[in-house]
């Protein structure tokens, strides 16, 4: 007889739920479930099941303004602070990084590559020591984005490696290759 998972800390379930928790504490601070459910890749339906679960467990809080209704991270819970940075390093480190490079002029792509991208499709190997982005621009340099990338280190606390690639550099499919969309948003 299997025998339900502990209710003190109810979380990593599922890939959906990991998901929808990261984009809950790692992105932006209120979100519908809708708009999860883009952002996720996630089906609506799974989006809004999920998140009943969760709110249910106390993970999450919603608040309803007018006909939506806001998905917000606990953050009174004793260990929120652990979790959340559990989630940037499972997943979180995508909206962590849309959220930083959404509207900066220049941008035409983010994506992940490299051995995180690898692990977090599924491929076992060695935990990665830094999580590999390639930022496609006709204009921006490394140099240019080095204060956005310690930013997004101390919010993260992971160690983020950015690579600049011209919108014709011949690495580009290489590097697309088993990586992780960041931006444009594509469902994960």
């Amino acid at each position: 007889m299997t025998q339900a998972a502990t209710a003190l800390l109810p979380v990593f379930r599922s890939e959906h739920q990991m998901r929808l928790l990261a984009e809950i504490f790692c992105g932006p601070r209120a979100l519908t479930g809708a708009e999860l459910a883009r952002r996720t890749g996630v089906p609506q339906q799974t989006v809004a099941r999920e998140v009943s679960r969760l709110q249910e467990s106390g993970l999450v809080t919603t608040q309803q303004i007018g006909s939506a209704r806001t998905i917000h991270p606990n953050l009174n819970l004793p260990y929120s602070a652990a979790l959340r940075q559990l989630l940037v390093y499972a997943g979180g480190i995508i909206p962590v990084l849309a959220e930083s490079l959404r509207n900066r002029d220049g941008v035409d792509e983010v994506f992940i590559f490299g051995s995180w991208a690898k692990r977090y499709r599924g491929e076992l190997g060695a935990a990665p020591n830094d999580v590999d982005v390639a930022v496609v621009s006709s204009t921006l340099t490394r140099f240019d984005l080095a204060s956005l990338r310690v930013e997004v280190e101390a919010e993260s606390g992971l160690d983020v490696n950015i690579v600049v690639l011209d919108p014709n550099s011949q690495r580009l499919d290489e590097l697309r290759a088993g990586s992780i969309q960041v931006l444009p948003e594509a469902p994960r």
